[in-house]
């Protein structure tokens, strides 16, 4: 082979070497947008998640400032000579406020009540009176019902009045029910529970962007590498940015899809 034939190939192979570098590095480069765009969406999903639990953290603050101030309020009045009625009332909305309508978590109370001896012989005595109401409602019952009894065949109407004075009641009980509904409202200890299921998703969205940043790290070494082998005509460099783009690669897809 002569010389001019052996620096022609040379200089193919050269060319065809330099291509492939060139492919290698748009190749990275699209992996590199990628991972900086999954990056920045992370960050900002963080961002405005922390918004969020900082408002939900405000609102927190004052539902369980309210209940306190209902609490003592309600414990200051209970001293009071004729204070037993508003007192009573303050503790329910100091309850409310901590534990929402219905109480939720179970067992739950109000911030004042759990250390007050004045709000829990308060709460003591409303309990005792409740149940000797109940004790003595029976009797009442027994006697309306012989009452009624012994005058059903007095007043004993129609089958048609029967038929619509049986539709009233229905409809008066619907009416009475959807009265009695209370609406949901959510109480202190429960905007705290949410917030911390948001704080914890929070800290996986800032790892899943930890992850993303450090792909992007390896993506950019690669591209770094592969600019060296140009400028140097050595291909060891390129050959070395394949394991940068690798671990690039494995770093994104593990905070993509085991960090869900």
């Amino acid at each position: 082979m002569e010389p001019q034939e052996i620096q022609e190939h040379t200089e193919h192979a050269q060319h065809a070497g330099e291509k492939g570098i060139g492919l290698t590095m748009a190749v990275v480069a699209v992996l590199l947008a990628v991972a900086t765009l999954l990056s920045h969406r992370s960050h900002t999903e963080e961002v405005l998640l922390q918004g969020k639990i900082n408002d939900q953290w405000g609102f927190y603050q004052a539902k369980h400032t309210r209940a306190h101030t209902y609490g003592e309020l309600a414990e200051f009045e209970a001293l009071l000579p004729n204070g037993r009625a508003t007192a009573l009332k303050n503790l329910k909305i100091s309850l409310e406020e901590e534990c929402g309508v219905p109480a939720e978590p179970p067992g739950c109370t109000s911030p004042v009540l759990k250390d007050s001896s004045v709000l829990q012989q308060l709460m003591a005595e409303e309990k005792a009176a409740r149940a000797g109401g109940d004790h003595q409602a029976p009797p009442e019952h027994e006697a309306r019902a012989g009452k009624a009894a012994s005058g059903e065949a007095e007043t004993r109407p129609a089958p048609a009045a029967k038929e619509e004075h049986a539709a009233k009641p229905e409809h008066a009980a619907g009416g009475k029910e959807g009265k009695s509904e209370k609406p949901v409202k959510e109480g202190a200890k429960k905007i705290q529970d949410r917030v911390f299921e948001m704080e914890h998703e929070k800290d996986l969205i800032q790892k899943r962007a930890d992850f993303f940043d450090g792909s992007e790290l390896f993506l950019e070494i690669s591209i770094v590498l592969c600019s060296i082998a140009l400028l140097s005509e050595n291909k060891t460099f390129w050959h070395i940015s394949f394991l940068s783009t690798i671990g690039g690669i494995g770093v994104a897809l593990w905070g993509l899809l085991l960090l869900h």
